[in-house]
């Protein structure tokens, strides 16, 4: 409690001696990556050195409490327009490299399904929000929560159950996402609910996770056939699916199709994972895709369901695609023009017709120059 205000408030105060236990644990790893990619093949499908080192950046930036309080901040101003997204208030005249204070914050963690229920508080609801929430760090902000683990999200009723209140904490471990990246993962959702597997395919190549020289065209078959399997499965569905099976096409997929992961997709592909698990916890009959088309009608201000989404997505990708082949054409065709001109290649033939209608125009201007008029 602060003597000074009365308030109640969370004291976060840093383990003396971790910034020298952080450094032990990096290099033991690091070493272990070295055995890893000297001994066993990878076959390329991850760049392990460069997920090292966006480990030890990430580290080092979360025992800095200066910029955890930083990012806190951030992330208050990232939702302070969305009533059913909460941040806690940083105390910044307390904030130092070792010592954070922060607003208490009463709620039930977002796993504790009993507490939730007794609370009469939506379990759905919350997934879609919590879900929603990141939508909006992914594709808008840019800036996201990368350990979204059930002790750092906490859920309080709002003013109905259908209405909670989801409260992230602790931000120390965040990831960042430049414009490029924000558009083409953009694309690669748009693509998947579109079930648009050649612009999945485009959207992953540019960024970075197809080597260059892999067969585009085997690809997108294997990733169309994956999209076919599982596209608007609930979770239990997927829950249910013979995991051997899934595995095995997901390798399939890695080591057969030399599809790579980018280390600066680590700690986004952490948090996506973490995400489905308290989804699938929450709400057995979560649908990514039922809570993914609003999301994206928004990208698009469309006002369409599930089924003319899908359809009206698909045929701008395709009409989009159709007009960059054409435009890619366009230079090429216009030179051979300009360059048949120029050598006096170029002739214009006149069909039957078209002669015919040149000798009537002729007469009727010929009519005209003699004083006489003629009507059609």
């Amino acid at each position: 409690v602060l003597a000074s205000t009365g308030e109640t408030v969370a004291v976060k105060i840093q383990r003396p001696g971790i910034e020298q236990l952080a450094r032990m644990d990096l290099s033991t790893l690091k070493f272990v990556i070295w055995i890893i990619t000297r001994f066993v093949d990878v076959n390329g499908i991850i760049d392990l050195m460069g997920v090292y080192h966006e480990f030890q950046r990430t580290i080092y930036e979360e025992i800095d409490y200066v910029r955890e309080a930083a990012n806190a901040r951030r992330f208050k101003e990232m939702f302070k327009d969305d009533p059913m997204i909460y941040i806690p208030r940083v105390y910044d005249q307390y904030a130092s490299r070792h010592l954070l204070v922060l607003e208490w914050i009463d709620g039930i963690k977002i796993n504790d399904y009993a507490a939730l229920n007794a609370a009469g508080i939506n379990r759905l609801e919350v997934a879609k929000r919590t879900v929603c929430a990141y939508f909006y760090q992914f594709f808008e902000a840019g800036f996201f929560h990368a350990d979204p683990h059930p002790g750092n999200i906490f859920v309080k009723k709002g003013s109905a159950g259908d209405r909670p209140i989801i409260t992230f904490v602790d931000f120390g471990m965040v990831g960042s996402l430049t414009k490029h990246m924000k558009k083409f993962m953009k694309d690669v959702f748009l693509a998947y609910i579109t079930r648009d597997a050649r612009s999945l395919v485009h959207a992953l190549s540019q960024l970075g996770f197809i080597d260059e020289g892999a067969n585009l065209d085997s690809i997108e078959r294997a990733i169309s056939l994956m999209i076919e399997r599982y596209h608007g499965m609930t979770l239990a569905e997927v829950s249910e699916l013979d995991l051997l099976e899934m595995v095995q096409d997901v390798e399939y997929i890695l080591y057969e199709q030399h599809i790579q992961i980018p280390a600066q997709f680590a700690f986004t592909g952490r948090a996506v994972s973490i995400l489905a698990g308290i989804s699938t916890g929450l709400a057995p009959e979560f649908n990514f895709i039922e809570v993914a088309v609003p999301y994206a009608r928004k990208f698009l201000g469309l006002g369409l369901d599930v089924k003319g989404m899908e359809q009206t997505l698909r045929q701008l990708f395709n009409q989009l695609l159709e007009a960059g082949r054409a435009l890619l054409k366009l230079p090429h065709s216009l030179e051979q023009i300009i360059t048949k001109l120029e050598s006096g290649q170029i002739e214009v033939k006149f069909t039957s017709n078209e002669q015919s209608g040149r000798r009537r125009l002729r007469r009727r201007r010929s009519g005209r120059d003699n004083g006489e008029s003629s009507s059609v």
